[in-house]
This record gives structure tokens, sequence and C-alpha cells, in this order.
């Protein structure tokens, strides 16, 4: 257990420089909130074609993860938010996410400048399917590849701010707490912040997402398995939750071979057991591949 605690909860150094900030209340619906500030600071729309957006973002070294890259959750808000941008039109209503899966091929650190392109694959109804591509715009290098569906929201909305924010640095929640480990299992409660909503109140998809990578990589961890790094996520959206909610978080290892491992998270509200969100996590211990490239030699 006190190894889950590690990984999971911040210390109180860590966790001091978040606590301490302000977080001022926005116009639900009309205005951008914190937690879309500071993820998405300093992204650049380049172009727009018919079904087709064109993005630039320089990694800032508040979204990179303790190895000092670009964190899985930051990666999944990027997917979240320009898959949703893409399929936006103004006057009609916003979308909310249904399901999302994320396919993380190659790493990003801080300054390194990122393409990304958001592309509508179809529409039926109230859905939407997009594609995300997110690539190191110098070597042209395949940073991840999401796929997004969305579905029409009743409340009006607009458009993504996408200049301001502000500075965060750990990519694990705050406030996480680990309440009991077993083989394989690892359970953990959170207390919805306003730092973490959206501009409708609710707990936003990107933040989920950095709860499933987090919380999936440290049901991996407990078994005392060596640092992972994520290759695949993906998530579906079942309901949401609003600040101050307490969630259940349920992290399980659901399989491993050789250097990978497999993990579902599922996310519930503690008081009703309201499913939020299930996750499914794939991540592979690099230090098991290099240890065994030793071994043979190479």
């Amino acid at each position: 257990m006190e190894k889950a605690k590690a990984f999971l909860e911040l210390t109180q150094g860590e966790s001091d420089p978040v606590s301490s900030l302000a977080f001022p209340p926005h116009r639900l619906g009309t205005e951008c909130s914190f937690y879309e500030y500071y993820a998405l600071r300093g992204i650049r729309v380049d172009r727009i074609e018919p079904g087709q957006v064109f993005c630039t973002f320089r990694v800032p070294p508040r979204l990179t993860d303790r190895q000092g890259k670009l964190a899985s959750g930051a990666i999944a808000n990027l997917v979240d938010e320009v898959g949703g941008a893409v399929v936006y039109v103004e006057g009609l209503p916003m979308n909310v996410s249904v399901d999302m899966s994320i396919s993380f091929l190659s790493s990003a650190k801080a300054d390194d400048e990122l393409e990304i392109i958001g592309r509508v694959l179809g529409q039926k109804g109230g859905y939407s399917g997009t594609s995300v591509l997110v690539k190191n715009k110098t070597t042209g290098e395949l940073i991840a590849e999401g796929r997004h569906s969305l579905f029409d929201f009743v409340d009006n909305g607009c458009f993504h701010n996408f200049i301001r924010g502000t500075d965060i640095e750990d990519s694990r929640p705050p406030g996480i707490r680990v309440d009991r480990v077993e083989p394989g299992l690892v359970f953990c409660t959170f207390k919805v912040p306003p730092r973490l909503t959206d501009r409708a109140g609710k707990l936003a998809p990107g933040a989920i997402a950095n709860i499933v990578d987090a919380v999936g990589a440290g049901a991996v961890n407990v078994g005392g398995h060596p640092l992972n790094v994520s290759v695949d996520m993906s998530i579906s959206f079942l309901s949401s939750a609003k600040v101050d909610d307490e969630l259940e978080i349920i992290g399980q290892v659901l399989g491993k071979k050789g250097g990978y491992s497999g993990t579902s998270v599922l996310v519930k509200n503690k008081a009703t057991g309201e499913l939020i969100a299930e996750g499914r996590h794939s991540l592979f211990a690099i230090l098991v591949c290099l240890s065994h490239r030793a071994d043979d030699g190479l």
C-alpha cells in the first residue's frame, strides 16, 4: 500500500503550490474554465479547412510528467479539445465526449513543437466521429493518434479560447487518496476540485483521462514492476461529475505478458454508485525491454 501511495499521492511539497492557487469561478457554459486555460494555453490554430483543423502547440513544462515528457493525460486532453473543436459549428450546441481511444506511439519533451491535425471522420444524427494526429513538427514523428466520438449537447456554448492559461506542474491529480491495495488492485478516492472542471462545471474528459492514466499505471506499479509508459488508452464516458462529488476509482491489472501490462480503471460516484467512466490502459515496462536487450548482448 505504501508503494501505491508513493506513486499516486502527491507529497506536501508537491501539492502546496497547487493548493495555494486561487481558482476564480467562471460563468458556466459561456467562459473557459481554469482547467481549459492551463491545459490549452499556447495552442495556435494555423489553418481551417472543411472538416479539418491544423494547430501548433509547443510543449510547456507545466504539462510534463515526472520524466519530463508530455503527460499522457495532457495528450488525451488535446485529443478531446481538438476533436471537439473540429465538429463545432458556431451558433449550434456544443458536443460532449462519448468515447475516446488513443495510441501513444512516441513521446515529446518540453519545448518540442507539435503539429496537431483534427479531422471529421463522419456524422450521423447527433453523433460525430473525429480523428486527431499529434506529430513532432520538426521531425514528422507521430506522437499519438486518437479517435474521438462526440454527441450534440443541449446547452449552447462558444468556441474554446485556446490562448489563455495558468501554469500547473504535476500530471498526477492532486488530492487523490489511496484507500486500499490488494494484489493487482488499487482503490482510491478523489473529490472533484473546481480546477479540473470544464466550462459546464463538470469534471473535464481530459482530467478523467489523466486519472485513468495515473491509476492504471499505479495498479501495475503495486506489483513491483519497473516504470511503465502508456501505449494505448480507451475511455468510455458514461456520466458526469461536478465539483465536490466524491469519486471512487478502482484500478485493476487485467493481465501481463513480457513487458506489456493491461489494466482497467473504473471511475464511480462514491455516493450513488453511478459509473462515470470506464477506461482500458495498456502499458509497457521499458526497463524490462532494455534489460532483455542487455542480456542478449545488444
